[in-house]
């Protein structure tokens, strides 16, 4: 399991840019932060998630340092009331798409949206798989004899998604259930830009600034906004002033897991700048 340790100067930098980008994207655009733990924090030994390495003092003091402009997301309390339910793999550090439904209801409550119900959602469950802590744990065959598996639940409305990729626009889809490994199923995977555009006519565009943990969370906003465009904040999309003026963006959210905010800062404040 990964297990971050807070360091309070590094949360204050990341505050410190969220209010930044904030204050660049302008009072048009509504800020939404949402800071996750990971597994660690609710399946590992009682010691390894107190003190310092307690996620939830880190999101708690992390949203503390943000301005009262900046919407917070209370994902944790969401996660915490579901733990005895499939929400985090075994063998990969990423939260399944069940831990990212219930986040994805924490944004609803925080936004005044009624979150659609887990048994509306059409699905497909792929068994045999194992992800990056196997590999990282170099293969061990009590995980190989005890894989994971994944859902795919896919949108109730209608859409298009393209993702760009040193220049070149590719088609892709929000939600593949016919894979079952985690950056296959959601989004293509990590790419630099990727735009959604549904069948809902609602005048509400949401951009999203995140890592991979967004991936699972992004297809339960499709349902939500008329058009959702991502931006992962490890790469070089240009200027995201330009992208909020092309697309019309009225909501931004910043979306991490405790371990890459602790860490991507530096790539997060890049945007903010732009």
């Amino acid at each position: 399991m990964e297990i971050p340790t807070a360091t309070d100067s590094v949360i204050e930098s990341y505050a410190k840019t969220v209010n930044a980008l904030a204050s660049a994207l302008g009072k048009d655009v509504r800020t939404i932060s949402l800071v996750t733990p990971n597994g660690g924090e609710f399946y590992s030994p009682e010691s390894m998630h107190q003190g310092l390495n307690s996620q939830k003092d880190m999101i708690d003091y992390c949203y503390s340092q943000m301005n009262g402009s900046i919407l917070t997301v209370d994902a944790y309390s969401k996660l915490r009331a579901h733990t005895d339910e499939y929400i985090f793999f075994r063998t990969d550090h990423h939260w399944t798409s069940l831990g990212a439904y219930y986040a994805s209801a924490a944004y609803c409550q925080a936004n005044g949206l009624t979150p659609w119900t887990l048994d509306s959602y059409d699905t497909v469950v792929r068994t045999g798989y194992t992800g990056s802590l196997y590999m990282y744990g170099n293969h061990p065959a009590e995980l190989t004899a005890n894989p994971d598996y994944s859902v795919a639940r896919f949108p109730h409305v209608g859409y298009s998604m393209v993702y760009y990729r040193d220049g070149v626009q590719y088609n892709g889809q929000a939600v593949n259930g016919s894979v079952s490994d985690y950056a296959g199923i959601f989004l293509c995977g990590d790419q630099p830009l990727t735009v959604i555009t549904t069948d809902n006519k609602n005048g509400k565009t949401l951009l999203v600034f995140k890592e991979s943990y967004g991936n699972a969370f992004v297809p339960y906003m499709i349902d939500y906004y008329e058009r959702i465009v991502v931006v992962d904040i490890r790469e070089d999309v240009g200027s995201v002033s330009g992208i909020i003026s092309q697309y019309g963006v009225t909501d931004a959210l910043i979306i991490n897991n405790c371990q890459a905010a602790t860490s991507l800062r530096s790539n997060l404040e890049s945007r903010a700048l732009s």
